[in-house]
């Protein structure tokens, strides 16, 4: 899964910061807070997240259009499309449909 991750503040570079490590921890957070709803409602933390992930890929903002910047070699990136792809794998997550899915889980 994927983050928009762009114009991030880290401390000490100041504003403007993007990449991966503006996302993995943006996506981090939102697993958090999903486990959170589950806490709350005296279920277990999810654990693997790939299997859920998979069955509720509806529950993720599905990115069709754009594509990475590559490497600046010998590639263009890879282009984002319908269904999974490289560049953002399933999508970026949608935080009101995720709650329901994890709630809705034993």
């Amino acid at each position: 899964i994927a983050a928009q991750a762009t114009d991030f503040c880290v401390t000490p570079f100041g504003c403007g910061v993007a990449g991966t490590s503006c996302a993995s921890p943006t996506v981090a957070g939102i697993i958090g807070l999903l486990n959170d709803v589950r806490l709350q409602n005296g279920k277990p933390s999810l654990g693997f997240l790939n299997p859920m992930l998979y069955e509720n890929a509806g529950a993720l903002n599905d990115i069709t259009t754009g594509s990475s910047n590559g490497c600046g070699l010998f590639s263009k990136g890879w282009p984002a499309k319908s269904g999974w792809d490289a560049v953002t794998g399933l999508g970026t997550p949608d935080y009101a449909k995720l709650a329901k899915v994890v709630a809705a889980l034993p």
